[in-house]
């Protein structure tokens, strides 16, 4: 049913004018398509593996990935459980990475994939906070997005993920943002929409897809993308981007 009024938290953008994506793509990435359907059902089964992990309102997740629609899965699933996304672009050097999650106190972290993996399997170690390692794709020491989904499903438990839901407020900090230099900026739901509800006015009449190439871990990036979610505009992710070399310690 369409909403009348605007969404007050970042999550309420799946169901903000959800009739307007049930019958085109959400996003496009290689030969694959999301629909807000699939969307939604990930997004809540992600959800339910993350509280399974024990994730706290206001925690902090860490995430490292290329853009791709299981960005947004995570992205949506971490802020309606009630935690705080912390991504992180592939180009940071390896002590950006470590002050980064130290600082952070991130217990989960989200890696993308086994080359990834391969860059910061000497960082782990040395970050004690880190409790559980999950990736979008299967790596050779984390728990996977397939499992995850699978998980989230079985152990599905509605009313608590609805409970932790009707906990959150327009006015907490829904992600961090890395500056450089040890900084961070936080964003609350409120700020973050304001700048997405304003943009989408612009949007409301386009319908073609829209090129998902601006970088999902920038402020920048995220605003735009949540602009073509509320609009029903399709957003085509490359399937690879500009690779970066991880400067491991040694």
């Amino acid at each position: 049913m369409k909403q009348n009024t605007s969404p007050n938290r970042v999550f309420d953008i799946m169901e903000y004018r959800a009739n307007l994506r049930n019958r085109r793509p959400l996003f496009h990435y290689g030969h694959s398509d999301m629909t807000i359907d699939q969307y939604r059902r990930d997004v809540d089964a992600v959800s339910h593996a993350l509280l399974l992990r024990g994730l706290k309102r206001g925690e902090v997740v860490g995430l490292v990935s290329e853009n791709r629609p299981e960005w947004n899965v995570i992205d949506m699933a971490v802020l309606q459980a009630g935690g705080v996304l912390l991504p992180l672009c592939k180009g940071l050097s390896a002590e950006e990475y470590t002050e980064c999650l130290i600082h952070a106190n991130v217990r989960i972290l989200f890696l993308e994939d086994e080359e990834l993996y391969s860059r910061f399997r000497l960082l782990l170690p040395q970050i004690d906070s880190i409790e559980y390692l999950l990736s979008i794709e299967p790596t050779v020491a984390s728990v996977p997005m397939s499992r995850l989904l699978m998980e989230g499903r079985v152990n599905a438990n509605p009313s608590e993920l609805q409970r932790r839901k009707n906990l959150i407020t327009s006015d907490d900090v829904c992600t961090m943002v890395y500056m450089g230099g040890g900084c961070y900026r936080k964003v609350t739901h409120r700020a973050l929409l304001e700048d997405v509800i304003e943009q989408s006015y612009t949007e409301s009449g386009r319908r073609q897809a829209a090129a998902g190439n601006n970088a999902l871990c920038t402020l920048y990036g995220r605003t735009k993308n949540y602009v073509c979610q509320l609009v029903g505009r399709t957003v085509n992710y490359p399937e690879r981007e500009v690779e970066y070399s991880l400067n491991t310690v040694a």
